[in-house]
């Protein structure tokens, strides 16, 4: 029976931070789980250092304590609009004689992929190779074993934002943890909802946050496009504290238990009264708030169909997969089949085990996605002897997404 081990994982939003461990053993189960409000932190970025290192400590000890573990090591998700996709070719000579590729080829052609020029604050946290040619004809998920005298490869290279990352790293540190690797966190959230079919077919999985919401289009069980939209679910709150001229806690309160995104789906004789949460005695029409918020969500629907037509894929037969904390307002799943003319269904985390309630919630996906994402790659490295490739900081990806789709191949 295989040893043992526990992978630890947070996910750095703008309205939580979110710690799991994951306990790899016969299953993969979640046996601590810890969570603090987000501060110090906006839209992926570390605003407050201070602040951020404290709401990092407060989730590290719950999470360590309802686990009975000692983390001092973990990955983190992000995203944000900081983040940039771009397209790469890359190409070399195949080294043996007999043409037979290795994993060093594929190394080299990774690395071959990555040599282009970048501005001084962007750097490369992921490679995912998309397809392989082998001799300009023959087209490879994964070519080692194949045999050939030229390796190309067209992959995909997420650049992020140095001096953000520098403060992450340096949030980390200070919390007295040392960083593993960061992942970008929309391919996480996708590792954790989206089935084979589902990403053979064409999927598109939104990650509606409260400062972004993130887009991943997935077709023939590959990424084909990845976006943020800079509105969340945080725009509501905002308009509605406009609107009703309450504080932004108010705000968020009444939107978790009065919020409607069909406003035509509300009676005018429903009031929402304010003295229920403040000193302010006026009543509000309930389909008034009903209106603000249809208004936000609608835009935000808007956007998230312009980013699906941009990635060229406007037809998924899978649909749409919806996930982060925005999902659960009352009238969203039929406000969204209406503006994207799409299926829609809500995405929970899938494969792991726990007795914490809340990883199956569409809020905790990402980090679901970003513990089973660190598994994936944990077992490929265990297949295969570590290279130039896989040592270099933040390249984790592009083995555990070759395995991954390795299991799609016929």
């Amino acid at each position: 029976m295989a040893r043992e081990h526990i992978i630890t994982a947070l996910d750095l939003g703008s309205h939580k931070i979110r710690i799991g461990t994951l306990l790899v053993g016969e299953d993969l189960k979640v046996i601590g789980f810890g969570e603090s409000l987000s501060r110090g932190i906006r839209r992926g970025q570390i605003i407050d250092l201070k602040e951020a290192v404290e709401s990092i400590k407060e989730a590290v000890e719950i999470a360590s304590k309802s686990g009975n573990v000692k983390i001092t090591r973990l990955s983190v998700g992000l995203s944000g609009p900081h983040f940039k996709l771009v397209n790469s070719h890359g190409s070399i000579a195949v080294s043996r004689a007999d043409g037979e590729i290795s994993v060093d080829d594929v190394n080299r052609v990774l690395d071959s992929a990555r040599t282009i020029p970048l501005p001084s604050n962007r750097e490369i946290i992921h490679t995912i190779p998309v397809s392989y040619t082998i001799d300009g004809i023959d087209k490879a998920k994964d070519p080692i074993g194949m045999k050939g005298v030229r390796l190309e490869v067209d992959s995909i290279l997420v650049l992020g934002s140095t001096p953000v990352l520098r403060s992450v790293r340096k949030a980390i540190h200070d919390a007295g943890l040392e960083l593993e690797n960061i992942v970008y966190s929309p391919l996480a959230v996708s590792r954790a909802v989206l089935t084979k079919k589902q990403r053979e077919l064409g999927v598109a999985v939104v990650d509606i946050g409260v400062g972004t919401t993130g887009v991943s289009i997935w077709e023939e069980s590959e990424l084909k496009h990845a976006g943020v939209v800079p509105v969340g679910s945080g725009s509501i709150t905002n308009d509605m504290a406009v609107g009703l001229k309450v504080a932004h806690e108010v705000s968020e309160r009444i939107k978790l238990e009065h919020a409607c995104c069909i406003s035509s789906n509300v009676s005018r004789r429903e009031q929402v009264i304010l003295a229920d949460w403040t000193n302010n005695d006026a009543v509000i029409p309930k389909w008034e708030l009903a209106r603000i918020v249809e208004a936000r969500v609608s835009e935000i629907f808007e956007l998230i169909n312009d980013e699906i037509k941009k990635s060229g894929k406007p037809n998924l037969p899978a649909g749409v997969v919806l996930t982060g904390g925005g999902v659960k307002m009352n009238g969203l799943m039929e406000l969204a089949r209406k503006k994207l003319k799409l299926n829609i269904e809500i995405g929970r985390a899938r494969e792991i085990k726990t007795d914490f309630s809340e990883l199956f919630s569409p809020e905790t996906a990402t980090l679901a996605g970003i513990l089973l994402y660190e598994n994936d790659n944990e077992l490929v490295k265990k297949d295969r002897p570590k290279t130039t490739m896989e040592s270099l900081p933040g390249s984790g990806l592009w083995p555990k997404i070759k395995e991954w789709f390795s299991e799609l191949i016929p």
